[in-house]
């Protein structure tokens, strides 16, 4: 019975060696097992680099309007929100006083004309007496200095009427410019006066952006670069414009200074005082190679959120940035040295190192080494077809 027992563990034994030497992992070409991954197909694009900064709308032209003459209001035209033409006339002060002054210059420089003339003609026949031998020299330059005295008395009053007359001009207050009534500080009856402003007026048809850029931006911007505002009040309505000026001086507080972009609004959809988003074109490239930034190693390097240029200013073609990844080649993961170019907010430009079509590894790049086995997770719809058709074919 013992026997018997022994030969049933010995045929137990070979079947059991038999069997683990006919298992996959039983040798040492065992079947390597592959790691699943997605990829992304390089393709060909446009791609812009921006900052992103915020601000607020600013009126293109934007005045105060006082009153010159300390008086009262007599009329008010205009109102809130009033669409105005240059010169026209939006209010008037009481001008009783300056009237007055006005008519009495007047009727003085009338006088001093009349006695000019009196005395022009008495110089002119003095003179002819005096060439006669008929009146001293002293009597002809007498008459002469009252001549002087009165032609200069005659100068004095055409200035001062001519003064008071733009006084009297002064108490219509007139745009300078066509626009809109933003405010309207005074009624009819108020006192005005160089103190105390009547009106607000502004032109919309340009508006301005006013934000603040840091020390270390400044110099990726200049005047003319491009720039892309958005607002709230209009979800996914981009407004471009470009910078127009840069302050020549920094805070010294907080090391930033103040620029200025310039939009067209003829539409007036924007206003003044709303709250805008910019982005800021810094670099750009027209039909590069592109790749989702994921697929870069250690893509954290390369993406710029301080808004420093991956390959210096705007229009540049320097291509000395380096990086790495991964391509999906035959079922194998190949390590690539590439150099990047412009880089975007979700895309990244390879300007060497990868073709048109390649599939760089985006999801599993951190868990595959070079030569890996790797099977891809999400194919291009394109090669499914192409297997289903070849496997019909079969």
């Amino acid at each position: 019975m013992k026997r018997i027992r022994l030969l049933a563990l010995t045929a137990t034994g070979v079947l059991l060696m038999g069997l683990h030497s006919c298992a996959p992992g039983g040798n040492e070409d065992a079947v390597e097992e592959a790691i699943a991954v997605n990829v992304a197909r390089a393709v060909r694009g446009d791609l812009d680099q921006t900052i992103r900064l915020s601000g607020d709308v600013l009126a293109g032209r934007s005045v105060r309007l006082f009153g010159q003459i300390p008086d009262r209001l007599t009329d008010v035209l205009v109102d809130v929100g009033d669409q105005v033409q240059r010169g026209q006339t939006l209010a008037r002060i009481r001008d009783d006083g300056v009237q007055a002054g006005v008519e009495q210059f007047e009727a003085n420089l009338r006088a001093a004309q009349v006695t000019l003339a009196n005395l022009q003609d008495e110089y002119a026949r003095s003179q002819r007496l005096h060439d006669a031998g008929a009146v001293s020299n002293q009597t002809l330059e007498s008459v002469r200095t009252q001549l002087e005295a009165t032609r200069a008395q005659q100068e004095q009053l055409q200035a001062a009427l001519a003064a008071a007359r733009a006084s009297l001009q002064n108490a219509v207050i007139t745009a300078p410019f066509s626009g809109v009534v933003a405010e309207r500080y005074l009624e009819a009856g108020d006192m005005a006066g160089p103190g105390f402003p009547v009106f607000r007026l502004v032109n919309m048809q340009t508006v301005k952006v006013s934000t603040e850029i840091s020390q270390e931006r400044l110099g990726l911007v200049n005047p003319g670069m491009p720039a892309r505002v958005t607002v709230s009040s209009y979800p996914g309505q981009i407004f471009v414009g470009e910078i127009v000026s840069i302050a020549p001086v920094l805070d010294p507080m907080t090391r930033m200074t103040r620029i200025e972009i310039q939009l067209e609004n003829r539409d007036g959809r924007l206003k003044a005082g709303m709250f805008a988003e910019i982005r800021l074109v810094i670099s750009a490239v027209v039909a590069g190679i592109l790749v989702p930034i994921d697929g870069l190693r250690d893509e954290y390097r390369y993406v710029i959120s301080s808004g420093q240029p991956s390959s210096g200013a705007y229009g540049s073609t320097d291509s000395s940035v380096e990086a790495e990844v991964f391509v999906a080649v035959a079922g194998r993961a190949v390590l690539r040295l590439v150099k990047i170019g412009v880089v975007g907010e979700e895309m990244v430009e390879i300007r060497e190192g990868l073709n048109v079509g390649e599939a760089v590894i985006t999801v599993g790049k951190y868990q595959v080494t070079a030569g890996a086995s790797v099977i891809i997770r999400n194919p291009d719809p394109r090669e499914e077809e192409q297997e289903l058709h070849n496997g019909a074919d079969r």
